[in-house]
């Protein structure tokens, strides 16, 4: 698969990588804001504007350093078959996510996501590995890059889908809880793209020394969401 020149992506690998990234998937993403709804609480999110600078402050120094360098890494692995390997990616981020809210969060979906990657013909015996390397749970976006790999994906292609999977997660929370319309969400999510894209190349290659996120700031949303007197999101 390429993106914007030849060869003409395989049909067959953009479906598989459409079903991964579809929003529609069982695997509970649209009951997570990730600390939106508690900045959304505090005043820190009023409009279409407002979620724009929150969302790439998000990407940027949280999601592209943290989970999405995780996503190429274990893309890397599954190509490599080292399943050793991404179990070591899964201790990694089972060992950083400080707030409980954000740990548990990744961790159902990812064991949601690899439950159903286990009954799709494409990728269960992926899946199969995934399972035998050690129980779990595991988290999204290790089980995320070991399926984009199984589905046609470089780690770049693979991590630059997560970050849209991500924006897009956030900007539909937004939606729901400013609110603000889904033409304004899709304006938003637009205008993210070219930040997807560069931050997809700038951290696809990097080496696993450089991951982490430092955003003290996110993380002290993780625990205020907790302790919202009303909430419609787990996280």
């Amino acid at each position: 698969m390429t993106f914007g020149g030849a060869p003409a992506p395989d049909p067959g690998c953009l479906l598989r990588l459409v079903q991964l990234c579809d929003s529609a998937l069982p695997i509970g993403g649209y009951s997570h804001s990730w600390g939106l709804e508690a900045a959304i609480a505090r005043g820190q999110v009023a409009g279409p504007v407002d979620l724009e600078g929150w969302a790439r402050a998000w990407l940027i120094h949280t999601v592209a350093p943290g989970d999405g360098l995780i996503v190429a890494h274990a893309a890397r692995a599954a190509a490599a078959g080292d399943w050793e390997g991404l179990a070591g990616l899964n201790d990694l981020l089972t060992a950083t996510k400080v707030a409980p809210t954000f740990r548990r969060a990744s961790l159902m979906q990812g064991g949601a996501l690899l439950g159903l990657a286990s009954s799709w013909p494409w990728s269960g015996l992926a899946a199969a590995r995934i399972q035998a390397t050690g129980p779990g749970p595991w988290h999204h976006a290790v089980v995320f890059g070991a399926l984009a790999d199984v589905a046609g994906a470089s780690p770049q292609e693979a991590l630059a889908l997560y970050l849209q999977n991500a924006a897009g997660g956030v900007v539909a929370a937004a939606v729901r809880a400013v609110p603000i319309g889904h033409t304004h969400g899709q304006q938003v999510l637009a205008r993210l793209h070219p930040l997807l894209t560069d931050l997809a190349a700038q951290w696809a290659e990097a080496p696993l020394d450089r991951f982490g996120s430092l955003s003290p700031a996110y993380e002290v949303l993780g625990y205020a969401q907790t302790q919202l007197y009303t909430r419609i999101f787990q996280s």
